[in-house]
C-alpha cells in the first residue's frame, strides 16, 4: 500500500518557517528526498519589482538544481506585479513550460478546503464547532471517545488529535465506490480509533482534512470537488483550476510531475501513479495556473486587509488567525516574514512529484506563489533559495 511520507524541516529559510506546515507527500514509486541538493552558484542581485529580471532569477534557481521547470507570480497593490516561467514541461524534452500552464499545489489545497468551509459556515450549513457526531449521529456507537467532541475547527487547524497519515484501505483510485463514499468510509474508520495526541495540540494531519472534507460533503449533499468549484473557484474566476495531475494522457500539453531519484528528475506521465489518490483531495490535489492562483491569493490578501469578498472580512480574519500554535486554517502564521519585517501567512505543498510555496503579507500588500514540477530535496532547495531572493527583491521595492 502507498502511504504518506513525512518530510523533515530544513535548516534555514523557507522550511524553517514552515515546520508546522509540513509537506504532504505520497510514497509508492519515488524517493521522498532523492539526491542531495547541489551547491548553488553565487546568487544574482535581487533587483526590484518590474526591472525585467524576474525570469533571470527563476532560471538561476531552476538551473541550480537541474530542475525541470519553475514558475512565479507576485501580486502587489491588488494586481499581478510580475510573473515568469522557465524550463521544460518534461526532463525528457518537448515543449517549454509557459505562463499559462497548470501546476499541482499539494497541501496548499488545505487553505482552499478551509475557505470552502468558511463559505458554508456563513451560509449556516455547518459551524466551526460542528462535530462528526453532529454530522453523523448514526455513528454514535462507532466514534471513539477521543473524537466525540472534536470540532471542524480542530480538523482544519491540525489540532484534532488525529494522526498524520494512514494506509489507504479502500481509498485507492481503483477501489470501488464514489469519492464521497470512500471519504465517508475512511472518515468512519479513522474516527473509530484513539487519538494520537491530545485534542488542542498542533499535530499536522493530512487525514484530518479528509474527515473535514467528508463532513462538508455530507452537510451539503455534494462532492468536495463540486463544492470547491462552485463556492470558491468559480466565484473567483479560477476557470483553469481543477484536480489531480494536470494534462492529457499520452501528451505533454502541461508540465509533468517528476520524481527525484539518483539520476535526477524523472518525469511521471499522466495516468496511474501521477498523483496521490483522489480521495485525499481535501488535503492536497488541486492544480492551477499562475493567474488563477493570483486571484485566490488576492482574495485572501484583501480579506486580511478588511475587505469582504468571497466571505466577510471577519471570516477572513478567522481563517488567518492561529488556532493551535502558529497554525490557522490551512495557513501557518509568522510574526516576521524576513526580511520584509512584517507578519505573514504561508504554506507549502508537495505530492513528491511537484512542489509549491505561497505566502502573503497584508501589512506590505504583497504575496507570491512559487511552483516547480518536481519533488524531493533538490526541488525544495531550489524553491527555498528563490523564495529568499524574491523576498529581498520585494523588500528592496517597498
Amino acid at each position: 500500500m502507498s502511504r504518506y511520507m513525512t518530510k523533515h524541516p530544513k535548516r534555514n529559510g523557507l522550511l524553517a518557517l514552515l515546520a508546522a506546515a509540513a509537506l504532504a507527500g505520497c510514497g509508492g514509486g519515488g524517493d521522498a528526498s532523492g539526491p542531495a541538493p547541489l551547491p548553488p552558484p553565487p546568487s544574482p542581485a535581487a533587483g526590484t519589482l518590474g526591472d525585467g529580471r524576474l525570469a533571470e532569477l527563476v532560471e538561476w534557481a531552476r538551473a541550480s538544481q537541474n530542475a525541470p521547470a519553475m514558475g512565479v507570480v507576485i501580486i502587489r497593490g491588488g494586481q499581478v506585479a510580475e510573473r515568469a516561467v522557465v524550463g521544460k514541461r518534461s526532463m525528457d524534452g518537448g515543449p517549454a513550460a509557459t505562463v499559462d500552464d497548470r501546476w499541482h499545489l499539494g497541501s496548499i489545497t488545505k487553505s482552499m478546503t478551509s475557505t470552502l468551509a468558511a463559505t458554508m459556515v456563513e451560509d449556516g450549513l455547518i459551524g466551526w464547532d460542528t462535530t462528526p457526531l453532529d454530522v453523523w449521529p448514526e455513528l454514535a456507537n462507532e466514534i471513539h471517545a477521543d473524537f466525540r467532541n472534536v470540532t471542524l475547527r480542530q480538523f482544519l487547524s491540525h489540532s484534532s488529535g488525529m494522526k498524520r497519515d494512514d494506509d489507504w484501505s479502500g481509498a485507492e483510485d481503483n477501489a470501488s465506490g464514489t469519492l464521497v463514499q470512500k471519504r465517508r468510509e475512511w472518515a468512519t474508520r479513522l474516527l473509530s480509533r484513539p487519538a494520537e495526541v491530545a485534542a488542542g495540540t498542533l499535530s499536522y494531519s493530512n487525514v484530518g482534512y479528509v474527515i473535514a472534507g467528508s463532513m462538508l460533503e455530507t452537510r451539503a449533499g455534494t462532492p468536495w470537488e463540486e463544492l470547491l468549484t462552485t463556492r470558491v473557484l468559480t466565484p473567483l474566476g479560477m476557470t483553469h483550476t481543477s484536480f489531480g495531475a494536470p494534462g492529457t494522457r499520452g501528451m505533454v500539453d502541461q508540465p509533468l510531475g517528476h520524481w527525484s531519484r539518483g539520476s535526477g528528475f524523472d518525469p511521471v506521465p499522466v495516468g496511474p501513479g501521477d498523483d496521490i489518490p483522489k480521495a485525499i483531495g481535501p488535503a492536497g490535489t488541486v492544480h492551477t495556473t499562475l493567474d488563477d492562483f493570483a486571484r485566490y491569493l488576492q482574495a485572501h490578501l484583501a480579506g486580511e486587509q478588511g475587505v469582504s469578498g468571497l466571505v466577510s472580512a471577519p471570516t477572513f480574519a478567522t481563517l488567518h488567525s492561529p488556532v493551535a500554535s502558529n497554525y490557522a486554517y490551512g495557513w501557518s502564521v509568522v510574526s516576521n516574514l524576513s526580511p520584509l519585517g512584517a507578519a505573514g501567512n504561508l504554506h507549502n505543498g508537495s505530492n513528491l512529484r511537484w512542489f509549491a510555496v505561497t505566502w502573503f503579507s497584508a501589512q506590505k500588500d504583497v504575496g507570491l506563489l512559487i511552483v516547480l514540477n518536481g519533488g524531493g530535496d533538490r526541488a525544495e532547495a531550489a524553491i527555498s533559495a528563490l523564495d529568499m531572493l524574491l523576498r529581498q527583491r520585494i523588500a528592496a521595492t517597498l
